[in-house]
């Protein structure tokens, strides 16, 4: 036990009291406790004093460890209760356990003390590390089951577009018209392209461990504004690059092109059509805490009400868009995987200020 325990005590013996507290003293156990005696105090120091253990006589004047295993049950705490009493028939100490306590302990054996709270407090972590691991797996399959359902939504709409511009073309048996399909047939193809390289680069980031190089940041700032040059409003923005970042840093050059890559995109789609200079500046700078890269743009913002659900997977901000719905979701994943945060400030029709900051252990110093 490395950390200081918060024992709450249900006693109303203060001689009992400092024989288990001079018991837990001996053994080593670094604790705070606090002794309450009714059923008040009890609640109330569970809501204030918020303890790690929770110890119990069984009887007391106003309630007994029964009723406090209750009050501790309605509460749904997941902290070790354990019964201290002076004698206890087989058949009570099997219906404490069933009803949720973790042990009991006769006031004659208080050596069996310290090792039963070890012991609690580990079978209370692996109870909680399995539950966490759980949700996780049933968050994850849900994930992957929208995935799948969604990825072969939107894959089935360009190839049928382009299943039925070739057949079309196949049966008018003339060029009139020839050159539009081919041109139509074009765009689902890129569409396409788009999407299968969305995909991929989900499955990379989710699968992959990060391969850690050291990495010019305005080098690779310039070659991902260099890539994005053929989205249309590209050659209306004014791009301002500032690199302040007097450290080595060491990351996944892939991970961190795909992140600056889908937040710059998603800028240039959505800037301000009416405002006569939209920019997009790149801020990089060192932080104590690692290194943060700021983009800005002075674009049509995001509506306050969808903030929240931007890093979603296959979200999108409303019926105009046209992205896959996987760019940002793609850019909180990348920034999880090397141990960061992403963060948006935005207002509608105001511009919109992402914030990555990426931790030290990324930093070489």
């Amino acid at each position: 036990m490395n950390k200081q325990l918060k024992i709450l005590h249900i006693e109303d013996s203060p001689s009992d009291a400092g024989l288990i507290a001079r018991e837990l003293k001996q053994s080593g156990v670094d604790f705070t406790i606090k002794v309450v005696e009714t059923k008040n105090d009890y609640s109330n120091a569970l809501k204030n004093y918020k303890p790690d253990v929770i110890l119990t006589d069984h009887s007391l004047p106003q309630f007994d460890s029964i009723e406090a295993l209750s009050i501790y049950n309605e509460n749904k705490l997941q902290i070790p209760f354990i019964l201290i009493t002076g004698s206890v028939s087989e058949e009570f100490a099997i219906r404490c356990i069933k009803e949720g306590a973790d042990d009991y302990i006769l006031k004659n054996n208080l050596i069996r003390l310290p090792s039963a709270i070890k012991q609690a407090l580990k079978a209370r972590q692996v109870e909680a590390d399995k539950c966490k691991a759980n949700l996780e797996l049933e968050a994850t399959n849900k994930e992957l089951n929208t995935f799948i359902y969604k990825a072969a939504h939107d894959l089935r709409g360009p190839l049928c577009s382009i299943m039925g511009l070739t057949n079309l073309a196949d049966k008018e048996g003339e060029t009139e018209n020839l050159k539009d399909y081919i041109h139509k047939i074009s765009e689902s193809t890129l569409k396409l392209d788009a999407i299968l390289l969305s995909l991929i680069d989900v499955m990379s980031i989710k699968d992959t461990l990060p391969v850690l190089n050291k990495i010019d940041l305005k080098y690779l700032i310039e070659t991902v504004i260099k890539r994005l040059k053929y989205i249309e409003g590209y050659e209306i923005l004014k791009f301002k690059i500032k690199v302040e970042n007097q450290k080595g840093f060491v990351s996944d050059e892939s991970i961190l092109n795909s992140v600056l890559y889908n937040i710059l995109e998603n800028a240039i789609k959505y800037r301000n059509t009416s405002h006569p200079n939209p920019f997009i500046n790149i801020m990089v700078s060192d932080i104590e805490t690692g290194i943060k890269i700021e983009i800005e743009d002075n674009g049509i913002g995001i509506d306050g009400d969808i903030k929240d659900r931007i890093f979603e997977m296959y979200f999108r901000g409303n019926e105009d868009s046209k992205g896959s719905g996987l760019g940002l979701y793609l850019v909180a994943n990348g920034i999880k995987k090397l141990g960061g945060t992403v963060g948006v400030e935005s207002k509608l029709n105001d511009g919109s200020l992402f914030t990555i900051v990426l931790p030290s252990n990324f930093i070489l110093t």
